[in-house]
């Protein structure tokens, strides 16, 4: 049975973010139930972490949500978060792995991560790495495709490994991704901040059947870093939370 882990320091940060759950009618909060939405509404889905072999199953042909748990059984050494985001907003959340209070360990046994949502008309991702045992990749895109409001796809982009060419502090991975060597994370006593940032992008239409642009602003602000963008914001609402806590 996978564990659940709540999440003061897994950020959701959308660039018009606001404090407030104006706009969202959505009344659906679990992602293992169907939602059909439209922009502006939150958007449950969640992220399974475990190894690659548990996350494909027995049927290596056929694509299981973790919610259907009659074909895929996760283990102790998984893990699932939770995540709410507003549709067609640019969005990053952090997985915080670096400070103390944060339990989550990326390593071998749960190196692996799918994203996934709904129940009849279920969708995930393919499993995409996050950590072996030597390294840790850092950086994501997950895109959500949905069609008349109803998810209907997830997917990894790939930015290549240009990004981190000539940094000493990265390796570029046989997949095409770059990665940060994990003797170099806070977390095994080194410098780097290796918590992980998955910027979020939106594709397709809602139920109103206007047009998800967040993709097309994604694409265009890959010169920049939203982790990198928000990382300093981050850092001082992590310290905040570790003042009151």
């Amino acid at each position: 049975m996978a564990r659940f882990f709540l999440l003061y320091c897994l950020f959701a940060v959308a660039l018009t973010s606001s404090l407030t759950e104006a706009g969202d009618n959505n009344g659906v909060y679990s992602p293992c139930s169907d939602s059909t939405v439209a922009i502006g509404d939150g958007f449950t889905f969640g992220i399974a972490f475990a190894s690659k072999e548990t996350l494909l199953g027995n049927n290596r042909t056929v694509q299981y949500s973790p919610c259907d748990r009659r074909h895929l059984s996760l283990n102790g050494n998984s893990e699932l978060a939770v995540f709410r985001p507003k549709v067609d907003e640019i969005t990053l959340l952090t997985i915080n792995t670096s400070s103390s209070s944060s339990s989550f360990r990326p390593d071998a046994s749960k190196g692996h991560m799918v994203a996934f949502a709904g129940a009849k008309y279920a969708a995930r991702s393919l499993p995409i790495m996050v950590a072996d045992s030597n390294h840790i990749v850092t950086s994501f895109t997950l895109v959500l495709e949905f069609q008349k409001g109803r998810l209907e796809n997830l997917f990894w982009k790939k930015d290549g490994c240009a990004k981190c060419s000539g940094d000493a502090k990265f390796v570029c991975l046989s997949t095409g991704e770059c990665a940060i060597k994990t003797q170099n994370c806070k977390n095994q006593g080194g410098q780097v901040d290796c918590s992980l940032g998955i910027q979020l992008a939106f594709s397709g239409t809602d139920k109103h059947y206007t047009a998800l642009n967040s993709w097309y602003e994604v694409a265009n602000l890959k010169q920049y870093s939203l982790y990198g963008l928000y990382s300093n914001l981050k850092d001082s609402l992590s310290s905040q939370f570790s003042n009151i806590f």
